[in-house]
C-alpha cells in the first residue's frame, strides 16, 4: 500500500511585538490549542498544549518562567522536552504533552521549533598520549576553597554510617 503524501506544513508568524515569542495556535481537526511546540517531525507535532495545565492541576506561572528560560537559554539547540527532563519535572509535563498527526493540522501561528533528533550526536574524543616514563608530574596547587570543600567532603563521609 502506497503512502499517502502529507501536505507540507504552513507556518503563520505572529507579528505583534506583545507576544510570548514561544506561544503557539495550533488548529488540529478544527480545534484550536495554545501549545508550545517542542518539536516537529515528518509524521507529527508534539507539543505541550498549555490548555490543559490548568486541568491537570500544573503551577502554569512556575511553568510559563521555565520555558521562558529554556526560550532565551537554548531553544535553537535542543528541544523543550530537554529542559524538561533536566530539570526533573518530565512526569508531571509529560500529562500535557500531546502528539498531533501532521495531515491532520490545518494550521499553526507561532513558532516551529524543529530538531534532527534522528541522526547520531557526534562525539570528538582526544586522542590519550602516553607520558614518558622519566618525565616529572607536577601537579597544580588547589585553591583554599576547593581543598576546603574536599575535606569537609572527606569528614561527611567518615561521619556517615
Amino acid at each position: 500500500m502506497a503512502k499517502k503524501k502529507v501536505p507540507n506544513l504552513i507556518v503563520e508568524f505572529a507579528s505583534d511585538s506583545g507576544n510570548l515569542h514561544y506561544l503557539s495556535v495550533l488548529e488540529y481537526r478544527r480545534e484550536n490549542y495554545l501549545v508550545v511546540v517542542d518539536n516537529i517531525s515528518d509524521e507529527d507535532i508534539g507539543a505541550y498544549v498549555l490548555d490543559f495545565a490548568q486541568q491537570e492541576k500544573l503551577d502554569t506561572k512556575a511553568l510559563m518562567g521555565i520555558i521562558t528560560y529554556w526560550f532565551y537559554r537554548g531553544s535553537w539547540q535542543y528541544p523543550l522536552s530537554f529542559e524538561f527532563s533536566r530539570l526533573g519535572i518530565s512526569g508531571q509535563t509529560n500529562r500535557i504533552y500531546k502528539t498531533f498527526e501532521l495531515p491532520h493540522v490545518t494550521r499553526l501561528i507561532g513558532n516551529d521549533f524543529r530538531f534532527d533528533l534522528t541522526a547520531p550526536p557526534k562525539v570528538r574524543r582526544r586522542r590519550a598520549n602516553m607520558i614518558p616514563a622519566g618525565a616529572e608530574v607536577r601537579l597544580k596547587r588547589v585553591d583554599q576553597a576547593k581543598a576546603a570543600l574536599l575535606s569537609l567532603k572527606s569528614a561527611l563521609d567518615t561521619v556517615s554510617p
